[in-house]
């Protein structure tokens, strides 16, 4: 009788799929940590489990002489149990389902890029620390302003490494100018929108992907909803267990040149997530500063998951691995990535600072020539920062720009972090 009063609590508790509700999920989750922790602190259970290991009899006795208090506890300790079994078995279709985790721990995704001139290639990274990494996102693909498909030096058998050993492997997608000189040409006529979604779906069946990301950048806002629209029809083409993902500015602290075509909330439903591109607040051609001060972050994703309504599961925080050197008053720097920041802060033996606001790190040093420079860039202390906080909201994850950029200790933060 008890139990089919659990059972059908427990239903009640279930979407018609047979998943709990959200609800659910949340009360469950809190119950079983709390339940672990009281065990963990009884010492009467210690005792008595050789006694109830020897017979049923010997049970009953060791129950029955346990103080009237006791005796509720253990008996909630035994029904929290059935109901995890419960939950494990409990399907509209008949099936066991356990239930799955409420918070997730956030996933790791690398964008991945061929070699080129003063940046690695991403491969030996990948190699190292595949069993840390979820998803490889590789810029391999380009879209033209008349909808073509350019492939960026696509190495298949790095893809097969790469999927053989765990990874989900998938590609970054960007927009390209046309012959009038803007990337939206392509997003303005539907026939070459879906001539571009139907060379991009063939692709992905052709060579086995199982991620897209669209990385579609500097869109004027009257492509708002043209974007959204080629976005939902790329989820229709695409097969269900391929992720689909997009790349976004941030709403807040950038030009509306930049982020004012991306309609956060009516992108979410057509995607597993959104990028969020929080680095590049100070970038060469600008002056020196911070590249992704820590309140920037944070004001940016209160307001995607408070203002925009965009669920926290929609969203990945994007980390960089890369830095700017920028000669004394000036606007111009030099992007080089992590691993020849240190370097540099190497050679000249110069000491790295912690900006206290921003939370960046950045040091200074001067040249023999007499010029001086400061150097910002990102490190693992900035990853960290970034995993935590995707942990304490419960995003889908973090994205590291780029891999083969990092050094040694940013594996280090990630795992300590995650």
């Amino acid at each position: 009788m008890l139990f089919s009063r659990v059972r059908r609590a427990l239903r009640r508790t279930m979407d018609r799929g047979g998943v709990p509700t959200e609800r659910a999920r949340r009360f469950w989750q809190g119950a079983v940590v709390k339940l672990r922790h009281w065990l963990q602190r009884q010492p009467w259970l210690r005792r008595g489990g050789t006694a109830m290991a020897a017979s049923w009899r010997g049970a009953v006795h060791w129950f029955r002489a346990l103080p009237r208090r006791t005796q509720v506890a253990a008996g909630a300790t035994a029904l929290g149990l059935v109901a995890i079994a419960t939950l494990w078995t409990v399907s509209s279709q008949g099936q066991p389902r356990l239930m799955p985790a409420i918070f997730p721990t956030p996933k790791i995704i690398g964008f991945y890029e061929n070699a080129y001139t003063g940046s690695p290639s991403s491969f030996p990274s990948v190699q190292a620390h595949y069993q840390s990494i979820n998803t490889v996102l590789a810029f391999w693909y380009s879209i033209t302003g008349s909808g073509q498909l350019k492939a960026n030096q696509p190495n298949l058998a790095d893809a097969r490494w790469i999927a053989d050993h765990g990874v989900r492997m998938g590609i970054l997608v960007n927009n390209v100018a046309g012959s009038s000189g803007s990337n939206a040409g392509m997003l303005t006529s539907s026939a070459t929108r879906q001539k571009a979604i139907g060379t991009l779906a063939q692709l992905v069946q052709n060579d086995g992907y199982r991620a897209v990301n669209i990385d579609f950048e500097d869109l004027p806002p009257s492509v708002s909803s043209n974007l959204t629209q080629f976005m939902a029809d790329l989820r229709t083409a695409l097969p269900s267990d391929i992720q689909l993902s997009i790349d976004v500015f941030p709403p807040i602290g950038v030009p509306t040149s930049l982020n004012s075509a991306y309609n956060y909330s009516a992108l979410a439903p057509y995607v597993n997530y959104e990028v969020i591109m929080l680095y590049d607040h100070h970038s060469s051609g600008g002056p020196a500063g911070p590249i992704s001060p820590w309140s920037w972050v944070t004001e940016n994703m209160h307001s995607l998951l408070h203002t925009y309504g965009v669920p926290a599961s929609k969203l990945v925080l994007a980390a960089g691995v890369y830095g700017y050197d920028w000669p004394e008053g000036q606007t111009t720097a030099a992007e080089l990535p992590l691993t020849s920041v240190m370097a540099l802060q190497k050679e000249y033996s110069a000491s790295i600072h912690l900006d206290p606001t921003s939370r960046n790190p950045y040091f200074t040093y001067t040249t023999a020539s007499g010029q001086k420079h400061v150097v910002w860039f990102q490190n693992q202390t900035t990853v960290a920062q970034r995993v935590t906080l995707a942990k304490q909201l419960h995003l889908n994850g973090v994205a590291i720009w780029a891999l083969g950029e990092e050094t040694p200790a940013v594996w280090g933060a990630i795992a300590a972090n995650l």
